[in-house]
């Protein structure tokens, strides 16, 4: 009997045609999924700023460690860079009533392309690849680096001066001082350009600068800023910002902050 050997070499060609495209689709872009296919990461500024109320009043509030400082710190830095800023709150001694601050290095956005797209010469395809593999490279530098001042800064100046916070004589809460001197870091020129503001304060609300409350008189007024209260419990009023959120605890504020887009 005589067999057909054709409809077999035949298949045999479409497979190995088929695998071959497959491969040069993979070899053009390092063996990676094209840019088309993946999520479309957009970096920004972000200012995040963190009130951290350590007075003895607070004591119901499950304060911040240091892990949740390197966990939000490193949010920022993982979204793109930006600012970092720690106020105590409570009764310090006069040179750590100022914000401590930390600037991170910014990562830069890759050009979005589609490899199909036929208007784009393979020069222009090359072109955009190759600038796209060094802005990534460069990212993951400028990662690694943040990462070095994060954990210098937080041995540095959070865990000397906020973790570890003794009161400058009798303690007690002064908020008023508090909400005054982050109103101004928010107005300062240079978060002009910062896509993202985010003032999170850990602390009951009770201003107590002496014997008993009293109301609070400053205001934190900025409208492209978005404020986290942590176990507030006396009226926000004060904030005239875009948006107020409240936690109880400091758990949702930080899976918040590390799931922003």
């Amino acid at each position: 009997m005589k067999i057909n050997k054709f409809p077999l070499i035949k298949l045999c060609f479409l497979a190995i045609l088929t695998t071959w495209f497959a491969s040069c689709n993979s070899d053009s872009n390092g063996g990676k999924k094209d840019e088309s296919f993946q999520d479309e990461i957009r970096y920004k500024k972000t200012l995040l700023v963190i009130g951290d109320d350590r007075s003895g009043s607070t004591s119901d509030i499950r304060k911040l460690t240091e892990e949740d400082y390197k966990t939000l710190f490193s949010a920022v830095n993982e979204q793109g860079g930006g600012t970092v800023a720690v106020c105590l709150i409570g009764n310090p001694l006069p040179q750590s009533r100022e914000p401590y601050i930390l600037t991170l290095d910014n990562q830069q956005n890759i050009q979005q392309y589609d490899p199909r797209n036929t208007q784009l010469t393979l020069t222009e395809k090359s072109r955009i690849k190759l600038s796209n593999d060094k802005i990534i490279a460069d990212n993951d530098k400028v990662l690694a680096s943040n990462e070095n001042k994060i954990t210098k800064f937080i041995v540095e100046n959070i865990l000397t001066n906020i973790i570890h916070y003794k009161p400058s004589g009798i303690d007690h809460t002064d908020l008023d001082d508090a909400i005054n001197r982050i109103d101004v870091l928010l107005h300062e020129p240079q978060f002009n350009d910062y896509e993202q503001l985010l003032v999170v304060f850990v602390s009951d609300g009770h201003h107590q600068p002496g014997k008993g409350n009293r109301p609070i008189t400053q205001t934190l007024e900025m409208d492209r800023a978005n404020v986290l209260l942590v176990g507030w419990e006396t009226p926000d009023t004060c904030f005239r910002v875009q948006k107020i959120e409240k936690f109880s605890s400091k758990d949702g504020m930080i899976n918040l902050i590390r799931n922003l887009k």
